[in-house]
């Protein structure tokens, strides 16, 4: 995949996003049993991790620099501490344990919040990728990780949005 066509889609599937978390309303935000116990909220801040770990990841890449996994519990604690969030790429800690430490971490934040630091990650995804060269995004296999973390993410959590919220969402449409 090209990389202008790589930014477009990533760019409409996140206006999709963005759109259904807005229907959903500050009223159901908090409501859990959306992706297994989690609400609305939780599935954004789980999101804006995400993206804000590859965004971090690609601005490394764009600046020459080598990024290892964590491969020490010290290190593991120490990225925590410096980024907020676990490294997801670490083969110390399973996915669904750093889903859990996300979930522990931003289970009490203001929606508006969340949703404005996942519009910041999602902007600072769009600048990594765009600061990289399309032969480094092909070379360096990014194109599939980049795709995993926006198009197929946002499409499994719209999936699920959509459907615990079926009713309410079809009759504000």
């Amino acid at each position: 995949m090209r990389k202008a066509q790589l930014v477009v889609r990533m760019m409409i599937a996140h206006d999709e996003w963005e759109l259904l978390v807005n229907h959903v309303g500050s009223i159901r935000v908090g409501i859990g049993g959306v992706s297994g116990h989690w609400s609305v909220k939780n599935i954004v801040a789980h999101v804006m991790t995400r993206e804000q770990h590859l965004a971090d990841r690609l601005t490394e890449i764009a600046r020459g620099e080598t990024y290892q996994p964590c491969s020490t519990w010290e290190e593991f604690d120490a990225f925590i501490e410096e980024y907020g969030f676990p490294d997801f790429d670490s083969p110390l800690i399973s996915t669904d344990a750093a889903n859990e430490l996300v979930y522990e971490k931003y289970k009490n934040a203001a929606m508006n919040e969340l949703v404005a630091e996942e519009l910041d990650a999602f902007s600072a995804l769009l600048t990594g990728v765009r600061a990289l060269s399309e032969e480094q995004i092909n070379d360096l296999g990014l194109a599939p990780r980049i795709k995993h973390v926006t198009l197929d993410h946002y499409r499994h959590h719209i999936a699920d949005i959509r459907k615990r919220f079926k009713r309410t969402l079809l009759r504000q449409s």
